[in-house]
Formats: C-alpha cells, structure tokens, sequence
C-alpha cells in the first residue's frame, strides 16, 4: 500500500514542477533543435531581414532549413520561408489593388464563390 502512495505522491510531484529538461523553450521565447542549436522565436529584427535577403540572393529560394546552416541566422526554416513569401519577396506588393484588380476579384467572386486560394493565383504577388 505504501509503495502506491509513494508512486501517487511522485506523479502529483511532477505534473506541479515539470522537468525542464523535457521542456523544448525557455521563459525568453527560444527554443532548441534536436541539435542543440538555439532558435529565435518573435518579431524579426532589420539585421535578420538582411541576412535573409543577402543569403536569398546568393543561393535562391528554396531549401529553406539549409539557411540556418549557412548564414548563421537562428531562425527554423519555416519561418525564414514565411519571411521571405510574406515580407521580403522583392516581387510583393502591397497596398491597395488597383480598379483592374479590384474588378477582376469581384468577376471572380461571382463566379467562384468564396474561393479566395484559387482566385489568389489569378492575382499575383500579393499577400
């Protein structure tokens, strides 16, 4: 009996103070790869924009986890992805659509409904 209370004891023990050796972040929002390698997490600075765009230029897009390796960037590559197709991509626009645009999206509305990942391929380079 007392073997079960003591096991009881140890589980309540451990779902009040978890083991922060099975925690994957830290209290200041970086987290690890399975590498031990720190990654960044939050809003990205002007200096981490240029890396990205300097290593862009140089390599092209795709492959986006080798960015870590080559830059030297802490961030994952999902999120260097997302930077790029969302922020930096020099082809983005964004802002208002212009009448054309902005009549085209309408036609297509009408006709596709709420289709707004398949009308996005007819208007390109927005985000």
């Amino acid at each position: 009996m007392s073997l079960v209370k003591d096991d009881c004891d140890m589980l309540m023990k451990s779902k009040e103070q978890p083991d922060s050796s099975l925690n994957d972040e830290d209290d200041r929002g970086r987290s690890w790869t399975p590498r031990g390698v720190v990654l960044k997490k939050g809003p990205w600075t002007s200096a981490e924009d240029a890396i990205l765009v300097e290593y862009v230029k140089k390599h092209g897009e795709g492959n986006w986890n080798a960015v870590q390796k080559h830059s030297g960037l802490a961030r994952c590559g999902k999120s260097c992805r997302l930077r790029w197709a969302n922020h930096l991509r020099p082809s983005l626009k964004k802002g208002v659509f212009t009448k054309e645009e902005e009549q085209m999206i309408i036609q297509m509305h009408a006709k596709m409904g709420n289709k707004w990942a398949r009308m996005a391929s007819f208007v390109e380079d927005y985000v």
